[in-house]
């Protein structure tokens, strides 16, 4: 945290808010812009807006310390490690755990738990940072950066598209080829800013013809929940089992955006057992057959080592809630 003035060293043109975001690892992007509409970020001693871009040499100020102390806030969760070394984590998250800190929810989360192993090791903790995410609800693996240079390539990776996740999931419904891709843009919902939602070409067309309301504020703050745009999304799908009525698929992300996987399987007909937004209703599924939660689970992370440059594979087994509910379906046969 810049208590005294910054210099910045960086390639010209970068963005105010982006540059912070990648130097504060554990402070969102939103709060960062809230932050620099309220003037507690100022530029050479003055105000500025979130989209401010940078030339290389001016001194940043931040006013207030505007992170959660993690030391104090944080819970000592048990996770699951699957890798870890000098640079990385990688984690099997269970479902029901938030990725990072956000709203009411920064007490629980999979932020503050490594914050608290790594400190009860004697560990730095300053580079800590989260590199992608999971929804709340869904299980698998997810890497997290130990320090800010590893955060910074990972990020760059992810950008890039050179991250590639792959999921498993059961749904209600069987399509009719084994394999395929589902190519719906995807923007937040006007009316229900919580949810998301698919559109055709056509209604993107029509949306844009509309004309979409500014989601950034007179002193650049943008609110995401706010943001309808629509983004292009494709996921790429094949069967890997059938049962009467449901089937098991496996799913592989070409773009990133928010609950991407649920909302094109509930707009392709093929919605995730257990989702609370974009699921089946329970006239539609098999008498009995239930979960808590989107039968969703990240089983399969590839990438490259942001420092030895090593191509790594992780996996991660069904959890017990869906090793259950496959053992109910083949019961069911």
């Amino acid at each position: 945290m810049f208590t005294k003035p910054h210099m910045v060293k960086l390639r010209t043109g970068t963005r105010l808010d982006r540059y912070l975001t990648h130097q504060l690892a554990n402070v969102s992007r939103n709060r960062i812009q809230r932050h620099i509409e309220q003037g507690d970020v100022l530029v050479n001693g003055r105000r500025v807006r979130s989209s401010y871009r940078l030339q290389g040499g001016e001194e940043l100020t931040l006013l207030p310390v505007i992170e959660r102390d993690l030391d104090l806030c944080a819970e000592a969760i048990p996770l699951e490690v699957v890798h870890e070394d000098g640079h990385l984590l990688v984690i099997h998250k269970p479902a029901g755990l938030v990725v990072h800190p956000v709203g009411r929810e920064f007490k629980r989360t999979v932020l503050g738990a490594l914050h608290q192993m790594l400190r009860a090791r004697g560990e730095d903790t300053t580079g800590l940072g989260i590199v992608h995410r999971l929804d709340r609800l869904t299980s698998g693996l997810l890497v997290v950066a130990k320090t800010l240079a590893a955060r910074r390539m990972l990020s760059r990776q992810v950008e890039e598209r050179r991250i590639h996740r792959e999921y498993v999931a059961f749904a209600v419904g069987n399509p009719a080829s084994d394999q395929g891709s589902f190519r719906w843009a995807i923007r937040r919902d006007p009316t229900r800013p919580t949810r998301m939602q698919a559109l055709t070409l056509a209604q993107v067309e029509q949306v844009l013809a509309a004309g979409l309301p500014s989601h950034v504020s007179s002193s650049g703050y943008s609110d995401s929940h706010a943001d309808v745009r629509p983004r292009a999304a494709v996921t790429h799908y094949a069967v890997l089992r059938r049962w009467p009525g449901i089937c098991l698929l496996r799913l592989r992300l070409e773009s990133g955006r928010t609950h991407q996987i649920r909302v094109h399987a509930q707009a392709a007909g093929l919605p995730l057992i257990g989702d609370p937004l974009y699921g089946p209703s329970p006239a539609q599924l098999p008498a009995g057959l239930a979960l808590q939660r989107p039968a969703l689970h990240a089983r399969r992370l590839a990438f490259e080592h942001p420092v030895t440059h090593q191509s790594l594979i992780f996996r991660a087994a069904l959890p017990a809630d869906l090793v259950a509910l496959w053992s109910q379906l083949e019961s069911s046969r």
